[in-house]
């Protein structure tokens, strides 16, 4: 028989051609499921460092501009000879780190009707101070631009970048300030004007940028940008661009940068995907606008940067893989060819099934003889084996990476929760605290603590509807639209009324949540709450009674788009507390089905003691709950948030 006819040929062949599909088909899903993870993890690289950045350069501006306000209060308060003037320069120079260059100009009569002004620079050059005046026979400074905008309409503002000889020929950017007299109205005739200089290296140096250059560089991986106000680029990983084109011009030469520039106009934060002709590949841009400033932040990365390592392993697994296929057909070829009789091979068959092999085929099953009917019956055999032993093995790898899985997915929605904030104005503390039981390894109830303005906090508690999977991921996405809606400052009504429309987007598995979305202001106790249908909260006043705050509630969250919320407005005064909870809390059955319900839940909250803290409060109803279960199955995730006021000493 010649050998390309022999079964042993074609049974080697078709192995290697199912062992190269799987191969490749294995490698192809890990690469693509590990691709996309990398890509999220590059995604919330950026984030996180676009926040930290957005940060420290928002740190350091506000720090300038609290110097100038010092400068600016410091001038007309003191002795106004030109000595204490120029000390004052300095001092704001050397005090300030981030300052190079301080400018004071206060015009004559300021200090009385025949009194002289001032008008006087100083800059710190590492090896001495460069003084100079600010007015001579060639420069008024009255009909500068920046003089205009400072003075003549009363604005402070933040200079686009510039270099020239004032400024040794280093790129700076400049706070001018407008200087008003002691106690006049923000709305009164300057009669000067405080200027700080900060030189665009220390942007740089918290963008994380490298030095300038004298073309394209790349120091990393991550390419960083900062745009001025008027969109100018300001630190360009192409130093080439900076100071000589904004994002507008790119973006004319460039449409596909048009949604970069949309959300540079409207200061808003963008994370988006486009193809770069210049790296001829996708790029992923992240836009952070500073709070409060026109700066804006752009971070961006091409994707195959990101996935070069990914790239030269799967090259190396499909090498290393098909080499093993080689060899391993071979070694099957050079065990296959001394079986050439009947029984030898049948009893080698016998053996091999023994050691638990069950992937060699059985030769002489076509034949019409004893020896036929052995191998027809230990073929038939091991077939049955083998496929009962892949059912068996399939069956507990999928439970293993179910049961992983799901133990991954209940510590990473564990670790989305935030952590209960503790805020306190003057002599008055507000404790907050919250806690979740799933009643699964992973469950759709969440809360949110959003700290953002000084003394107020804002927070939510909700409930997803179904359980599981599914309803975890719609918590995900719910507790991130709500942080989103706190982080603008919005009240709770129109907080509801923008996650509403966020949440219907999309949304075509049709599932919704229930919130309760609240707001306190810890100096005046001022409490606002509104509600997408979600159960009342309950109030605790200071002598122990309890009290439903019931008002008209807005539709759950996810059905579709609500205009408005209604609010509902009152006092948290010290001593009082408030709780709000899932349906989990009044629906916990006990053995007899019967449901703890709200008025066991009011009763429980009045036998609280007065003086227990929020976290005590929650405990507490926790463990009532969980004594009138009696170890019935939990049927409902379970969710407790408390908010207290307390007067605490200002030693404490």
């Amino acid at each position: 028989m010649p050998w390309y006819h022999s079964l042993r040929t074609r049974l080697l062949l078709w192995l290697g051609l199912a062992c190269v599909v799987v191969l490749l088909g294995g490698t192809g899903m890990v690469y693509q499921s590990t691709r996309a993870l990398l890509l999220e993890q590059t995604r919330e690289e950026l984030r996180s460092l676009a926040a930290q950045t957005a940060m420290s350069l928002n740190a350091m501006l506000t720090s300038v501009e609290t110097s100038a306000a010092t400068l600016a209060a410091n001038a007309l308060s003191v002795d106004p000879s030109r000595s204490n003037l120029e000390a004052l320069l300095r001092s704001t120079v050397d005090g300030d780190g981030d300052v190079v260059g301080a400018m004071l100009i206060i015009e004559p009569g300021v200090f009385g009707p025949d009194a002289a002004g001032y008008d006087g620079y100083l800059r710190n050059e590492g090896t001495g101070y460069h003084r100079q005046a600010m007015h001579g026979p060639d420069y008024d400074y009255h009909v500068q631009p920046w003089w205009q905008r400072t003075v003549v309409r009363g604005q402070s503002f933040w200079s686009e970048p510039y270099r020239n000889a004032a400024t040794g020929n280093e790129m700076f950017v400049t706070y001018n300030l407008p200087l008003r007299r002691p106690g006049d109205p923000a709305d009164a005739a300057p009669v000067g004007i405080v200027s700080l200089d900060v030189p665009v290296r220390r942007l740089r140096r918290l963008l994380g940028a490298p030095a300038e250059s004298q073309g394209p560089v790349r120091a990393s991986m991550i390419e960083r940008v900062l745009l001025s106000p008027e969109r100018m680029f300001v630190v360009h990983f192409n130093s080439t661009v900076e100071l000589r084109q904004t994002l507008d011009d790119r973006a004319r030469a460039m449409p596909e940068l048009e949604p970069m520039l949309r959300a540079v106009r409207g200061r808003r934060p963008l994370l988006t995907r486009y193809y770069d002709q210049s790296i001829r590949g996708a790029r992923i841009a992240l836009i952070e606008p500073l709070p409060r400033r026109a700066w804006t932040i752009a971070l961006s990365i091409d994707e195959p940067q990101a996935l070069i390592g990914l790239q030269h392993n799967a090259r190396l697994i499909v090498t290393g893989g098909l080499f093993a296929i080689v060899l391993l057909i071979g070694l099957l070829w050079l065990i296959a060819r001394p079986i050439t009789r009947p029984l030898g091979a049948l009893t080698a068959s016998a053996g091999r099934f023994a050691d638990g092999e069950f992937d060699t085929p059985l030769p002489h099953t076509d034949r019409r003889d004893e020896v036929g009917l052995l191998a027809d019956a230990l073929d038939g055999a091991r077939g049955s084996i083998k496929q009962q032993m892949a059912e068996i093995e399939q069956m507990a790898g999928a439970r293993l990476r179910l049961d992983s899985e799901l133990a991954i997915a209940a510590d990473i929605q564990q670790a989305m929760l935030p952590p209960a904030p503790q805020l306190r104005v003057g002599e008055r503390a507000l404790q907050a605290h919250a806690l979740l039981h799933p009643a699964t390894m992973v469950g759709g109830d969440f809360y949110g603590f959003f700290p953002a303005e000084p003394g107020r906090l804002r927070f939510c508690i909700g409930d997803v509807s179904d359980k599981g999977v599914p309803a975890a991921l719609f918590m995900a996405r719910c507790l991130t639209v709500l942080e989103v809606a706190a982080g603008r400052n919005l009240d709770p009504g129109a907080a509801l009324a923008k996650a509403s429309v966020r949440l219907a987007e999309h949304n075509d598995t049709c599932m919704f949540a229930t919130v309760l979305f609240g707001m306190i202001d810890l100096d005046s106790g001022h409490l606002v709450l509104a509600s997408a249908g979600h159960e009342p909260a309950l109030l605790r006043r200071a002598d122990g009674q309890a009290e439903w705050v019931e008002f008209e509630a807005g539709p759950p969250l996810g059905f579709e788009p609500v205009a408005s919320y209604p609010e509902w407005h009152g006092r948290l005064t010290p001593g009082e507390a408030l709780l709000a909870y899932t349906d989990g809390i009044t629906e916990a059955f006990d053995g007899d089905l019967q449901a703890f319900g709200g008025d066991r839940l009011e009763r429980a909250i009045t036998a609280a003691d007065t003086d227990a803290s929020a976290a005590a409060l929650c405990t507490g109803i926790l463990d009532v709950v969980t004594r009138f279960v009696d170890g019935a199955a939990q049927s409902d995730d379970i969710t407790l948030l408390a908010l207290r006021v307390e007067v605490q000493p200002a030693d404490r």
